[in-house]
């Protein structure tokens, strides 16, 4: 009855956005699925990576991460189902695509007769030109409104095909393939649903009067503590309802997939031989709390902990929870736990980046209440009527409509882009912008007109972007340049109306008019030059107007314009 009722409210919220996107309820599951996963709405999910239609070899979304830093990339493949249970013969099917996309002969792959899917798989081929297989991972996801429980023999055994050619070669540097079904999906969209749930527990530890058992460390305004839980009481802190509001914090912006369960952390723990060793075998977990005071009664010692959090170790205390439930769990599992007692924003979202060592989802919302995010909310309310979102939904939630919308993540991202000059860092990287390295430069040092201006700058850009994607041919090279250029187009508008046009970039009250003209005014002058100076500099640095995708998200795109527009900045100087 449970999946039933799951199974509704995902129903439910997929007529929505069927409704809302004027597409069909099996269209409307595949953007719905994105989105969660994805962490973004359904209608700002990427034309570009739905690969669904002819040709699409059992891949229905096809999304490309490159971290240009590290010189790695993230390949995620989506085939979604809207039906309840996991075909094995999809699974098989898969396989097989997964072969043609990273095995197919460019004469093979090019006569498919989905652009977009080919595309894609040349942006792959480069990427592994570049930056060799081994520094690719490939995360491959079949979702359906199926019960994980309930995925037949044949479909797991389809699954282990696929592992010994992709995984246990170790042909990438990670390969993994995850059945998503309705728990999953309820599971990840509840916990986008309810961040900030308070969880307050009196947690036993494992406490010895006569030897030291627990470490205590304060410095810098922040309380710690390192000591050692066993797995059965772990598995009932995760057990507290909300149910996994422990892990609110821990969600990861790239995956959702913190309660899978993982099954060598189950097995190890299930296992008397090797849950004795669990202690040694495993990181732990990683906590933060309001408040925690320790309680070393030799009966019942214990921590007790106020809005506590674990930020680091989902998947091992998931894998544990589930274990007791099933009543595996060996009483032999100890497990380390540290906890930080912090109220400071800052460092929460440090401790959550740097424990995590991927984009913590929730590092947007950790400073959603953040003063000088309040005071920007406030001033472009006062200077444009317009609403500055800082808190993820709150704009839906007060029936705003989106044209008066401006989204702090993309104002920050557009910032980033036109007034500091790195617009591959907002295409590629965007979750740095509430990163420590970032988060200063941009939401403290800019003021909010900029802020909005960028904002409004990008929704012109990014509007205009996704049009020639679906109307330009596959041939024209303008197609690419508007769709992935979308940010780097934006930071050569705004030197076009400053430099050219003679806009003042001090007004902003003169700015935003320019921008509320739209098609009838100097933006939309501005980005017809700007997309032609975008053409140029490709064209000048030898870029393949295929692979503009990966273009966009290396380092050199910016430097590139950086270089073309001091060029003309010096000519204008002179002229």
């Amino acid at each position: 009855m449970s999946v039933e009722i799951k199974r509704g409210f995902i129903s439910d919220a997929v007529e929505t956005c069927a409704a809302e996107m004027e597409c069909s309820e099996d269209d409307a599951f595949m953007y719905w699925c994105y989105s969660i996963l994805f962490d973004v709405d359904p209608d700002e999910v990427p034309d570009d990576e739905i690969v669904d239609g002819a040709g699409e070899r059992q891949i229905d979304v096809f999304r490309i991460e490159i971290d240009d830093s590290n010189q790695s990339a993230t390949i995620h493949l989506l085939q979604v189902k809207n039906t309840n249970g996991f075909a094995a013969n999809t699974v098989s099917l898969m396989k097989t695509g997964l072969e043609f996309i990273f095995s197919a002969p460019k004469k093979n792959y090019q006569e498919i007769g989905n652009d977009r899917l080919v595309e894609k798989i040349e942006n792959t081929r480069e990427l592994f030109r570049q930056y060799g297989n081994n520094s690719i991972r490939v995360n491959c996801y079949l979702v359906t409104l199926g019960e994980e429980s309930d995925i037949s023999d044949e479909a797991i055994e389809n699954r282990e095909n696929i592992f010994r050619e992709f995984k246990y070669s170790k042909i990438f540097s990670e390969f993994e393939y995850h059945f998503m079904g309705v728990n999953e999906l309820d599971r990840i969209n509840n916990m986008r649903r309810n961040k900030g749930r308070n969880i307050d527990a009196n947690i036993p530890i494992v406490y010895d009067a006569n030897r030291p058992s627990i470490i205590e460390f304060d410095t810098a305004g922040v309380r710690s503590i390192l000591c050692t839980v066993s797995g059965a009481d772990l598995a009932k802190l995760a057990q507290i309802e909300p149910r996994d509001a422990i892990f609110d914090s821990n969600v990861r912006g790239n995956l959702g997939l913190g309660g899978q369960v993982n099954k060598s952390i189950y097995n190890t723990a299930s296992n008397d031989g090797g849950a004795e060793n669990f202690w040694f075998m495993n990181n732990g977990i990683t906590m933060v709390c309001d408040d925690l005071s320790v309680v070393r009664d030799p009966d019942n010692p214990s921590v007790k902990v106020d809005n506590v959090q674990i930020i680091n170790g989902c998947q091992t205390t998931s894998s544990i929870r589930s274990a007791f439930e099933d009543q595996k769990l060996s009483d032999k599992v100890k497990v380390q736990i540290k906890i930080y007692e912090s109220k400071d924003q800052k460092f929460i979202d440090d401790v959550v980046i740097a424990t995590n060592n991927q984009n913590s989802i929730g590092t947007r919302d950790l400073h959603a209440n953040d003063e000088i995010q309040q005071l920007i909310q406030r001033k472009i309310e006062e200077d444009f009527g317009l609403f500055y979102e800082r808190k993820r939904g709150e704009a839906k939630s007060a029936k705003i409509p989106k044209a008066n919308v401006i989204g702090s993540e993309k104002a920050g991202q557009a910032y980033l882009a036109i007034f500091n000059n790195q617009p591959t860092i907002s295409r590629a990287q965007k979750y740095k912008i509430y990163s420590q390295d970032y988060y200063s430069s941009v939401f403290e040092k800019a003021h909010p007109w900029q802020l909005a201006i960028a904002h409004e700058i990008y929704r012109f850009a990014d509007a205009r972007g996704r049009k020639a994607y679906r109307e330009l041919d596959s041939e024209d090279p303008y197609r690419n340049i508007l769709n992935y250029g979308v940010f780097h187009i934006c930071r050569i508008s705004w030197w076009v109306l400053v430099n050219e046009y003679n806009a003042d970039p001090k007004d902003p009250n003169a700015l935003m008019e320019i921008i509320r003209k739209g098609d009838e005014g100097l933006l939309n002058d501005a980005y017809e030059r700007a997309k032609s100076l975008m053409f140029e500099i490709a064209k000048e640095n030898n870029e393949s107007f295929v692979n503009l995708n990966n273009y966009f998200k290396k380092a050199l795109s910016q430097q590139n314009i950086n270089q073309h527009l001091k060029k003309m900045q010096d000519e204008l100087a002179v002229g």
